[in-house]
């Protein structure tokens, strides 16, 4: 009974608004409005973990010109084949100010080492690239009949290290960092830190200069997730510390001597 008298008392309310508005030349909306959508930007509750699309920043002029001053020095080296990429930051922490998009790198002697795919990073961390490449990479793959490509794992990638949510943000997503692959030697051999036929000695060259001039090298043993490729960046820390974890595979036992194996068969003949 109450429920009935409470729906005839809402029906009679709303049918008397409604003669009301009609009487006063009201002009109602057919439908009630909904309210506007929370924006983005505003403060989230606690425990909500719901994600949030990032917001892109305004770069100062100041910031944005001397990017592009200092990738323009970068080019005029012409130690590689590049293109320019706009400057782009977000409230994140990804992005970065003053990047190229790399192709190749330009070797002395007019020759080209392709980066396959072509990898976005920060101006700086491409001529240090660059550098250890020309320098260090293509002297040590002499031997071996000469470097004639680089395969890229990843570049610029917005993301956590590791891909794990939550953690920090991976100098990927700064533009400052590179993961490679493989090598390819100029007669088609393939090189990289999980391929059994790559010589140690050459994994032992790559470790040591990549360590030489990179602020962080990761390679198999550093925490599982290097295991089939190494990463180079140029992150800064306190102190200027540095972090280099790269562990070699155990080199094979040398065969055995024949001659010197004494056959079970035959027995030793003793002396008088």
């Amino acid at each position: 009974m109450r429920i009935a008298a409470f729906m005839l008392f809402l029906a009679a309310t709303i049918w008397a608004s409604a003669t009301l508005a009609r009487e006063e030349g009201l002009d109602l909306p057919d439908t009630v409005p909904m309210p506007e959508q929370r924006p983005s930007e505003a403060p989230r509750r606690p425990g909500d973990a719901r994600p949030r699309f990032p917001v892109l920043l305004l770069i100062p002029k100041e910031d944005a010109d001397a990017a592009a001053k200092l990738c323009k020095a970068v080019l005029d080296r012409d130690k590689m084949t590049a293109e320019i990429a706009g400057p782009a930051l977000w409230d994140n922490g990804c992005g970065a100010v003053g990047q190229i998009t790399i192709s190749a790198i330009k070797l002395k002697d007019g020759k080209q080492i392709a980066l396959r795919p072509a990898a976005l990073i920060r101006c700086e961390t491409a001529e240090a690239v660059a550098d250890w490449v020309r320098e260090e990479l293509v002297p040590a793959t002499e031997a071996y009949s000469g470097l004639a490509r680089i395969d890229v794992a990843a570049s610029y990638h917005c993301r956590p290290r590791n891909n794990i949510r939550g953690a920090l943000m991976s100098e990927h997503g700064r533009a400052n960092a590179l993961d490679i692959r493989a090598i390819v030697m100029n007669d088609g051999r393939r090189f990289g830190v999980d391929l059994r036929e790559t010589p140690i000695q050459l994994l032992s060259d790559l470790r040591r200069s990549t360590c030489e001039r990179f602020t962080t090298v990761l390679g198999p043993g550093s925490d599982g997730f290097h295991e089939d490729h190494f990463h180079l960046d140029l992150a800064q820390r306190r102190g200027g510390y540095r972090l280099c974890q790269w562990n070699l595979p155990v080199p094979p036992e040398p065969a055995r001597n024949p001659q010197r194996v004494a056959d079970p068969s035959t027995k030793q003949q003793q002396s008088p």
